[in-house]
């Protein structure tokens, strides 16, 4: 094989198919930057006849826009001076070492048209007819540049509707200026993008009562935030009409009611949520959970509770109901309700000790306030995610009982 190789290097008709077969333009110029010979690909590229190309500037071959306009010969116009090619072979020639891709973006005049392309060149000397010339092999890369253009400006697009998706996000979570009696309610968001599939709010459905919320979808970006944003106005309806009807859903009744608006085989996804009422002047919680991490009492003095009755995830089909339970909470109680991504986080090293170590943080804090309690637990989770983006969207919602 080696032998009839060596046999075709010595073929000038191996030479011409070669030439005149590969896509990259070939020729060779002088120190002029006048054209001496070209290969197939360099008239298709400008679309010239091969009758015009005897020792003729290769910038009045190809049309080259300086050229065309000022009637001037490569290397005469008075843009030549900042002209990258012709820097570029000029060193290739006098410095007599290859200059390997080099980027042209020029307008080119073809058949009268004024023709943006994107260009990428390699120079190298050469001995040609016993004279110094210089190799020019010049790639037409338009067509990738235009399609890097037009995936860029989709992007652009894209990034722009995450952030009208993010405000309209942001906009339904609850106002942090919201004054509710016997009670203090603070939270910590961090979507995994801009938007994301955690979801929380607050209400007060009467005088003595208020309902919460945190709602975790699986998945992350975009479709999880829509099934998001569905069950919130979901949410926000239901607690509209409770409030003008007088009828009070307990927490169970809500479980179930998503359960048959959100049917797995109509978004194609399943979320869990953890929905409580709160007698604020009594202290008695009412929660279900369906399929959600538990939701955690901090005691005043830094105990943690776990509340541990849970159904299944919205979704999945089942009819059986979610059902709820009651706990009694003390002044000075703090109810924390979170996402499993932030409780990962506490978790780096996979030895399934996070929930341990998020619970061991919350009372070490404890004696915080509602808010710089978060604030800290959050910063921890993010010291110990380290330099890693966020895995999932992290949310941590606390509400802070004060009768």
């Amino acid at each position: 094989m080696s032998s009839e190789f060596e046999c075709l290097k010595e073929s000038s008709e191996f030479l011409n198919l070669l030439l005149d077969n590969i896509d990259a333009a070939v020729l060779v110029v002088d120190e002029k930057l006048e054209i001496h010979q070209f290969n197939r690909s360099f008239l298709d590229l400008f679309d010239r006849a091969a009758d015009q190309l005897t020792e003729t500037s290769f910038g009045q071959i190809s049309g080259c826009v300086n050229s065309v306009i000022e009637n001037q010969p490569c290397g005469s116009t008075s843009q030549c001076r900042f002209c990258l090619l012709k820097k570029s072979l000029l060193q290739a020639f006098s410095g007599r070492a290859p200059v390997k891709r080099q980027r042209l973006d020029r307008t080119f005049y073809i058949d009268g048209r004024a023709i943006p392309k994107n260009l990428e060149f390699d120079a190298r000397p050469i001995q040609f007819n016993g004279r110094h010339m210089i190799l020019v092999i010049i790639h037409d890369v338009t067509a990738r540049e235009q399609q890097k253009k037009e995936l860029e400006e989709k992007q652009a697009t894209i990034e722009k509707d995450l952030l009208t998706a993010h405000k309209i996000q942001k906009s339904l979570l609850p106002d942090r200026n919201i004054a509710l009696p016997h009670v203090q309610a603070a939270w910590q968001f961090e979507p995994w993008h801009l938007v994301g599939g955690d979801i929380f709010q607050i209400y007060a459905n009467s005088p003595e009562e208020i309902g919460f919320y945190v709602v975790d979808v699986c998945g992350h970006g975009v479709s999880a935030a829509m099934v998001a944003m569905s069950v919130s106005q979901f949410l926000h309806s239901l607690n509209n009409r409770m409030r003008l009807t007088g009828r009070m859903f307990s927490p169970g009744d809500v479980i179930d009611r998503l359960e048959a608006a959100f049917p797995l085989d109509r978004f194609n996804c399943f979320f869990t949520i953890v929905y409580a009422t709160l007698n604020v002047k009594t202290g008695r919680l009412v929660y279900a959970n369906a399929g959600h991490v538990p939701p955690l009492i901090l005691r005043a003095d830094g105990r943690v509770d776990t509340l541990r009755h849970h159904g299944t995830v919205i979704g999945v089909g089942l009819d059986a109901p979610c059902g709820q339970e009651a706990y009694q909470l003390s002044a000075g109680d703090r109810i924390l309700l979170y996402t499993d991504g932030l409780a990962e986080h506490f978790d780096p090293n996979g030895d399934r000790e996070g929930r341990s170590r998020f619970n061991d943080a919350l009372g070490e804090f404890h004696h915080l306030s509602l808010d710089q309690l978060l604030t800290q637990v959050f910063a921890r989770a993010k010291r110990l995610r380290g330099n890693r983006p966020p895995d999932d969207d992290m949310t941590l919602f606390g509400i802070a009982y004060r009768a």
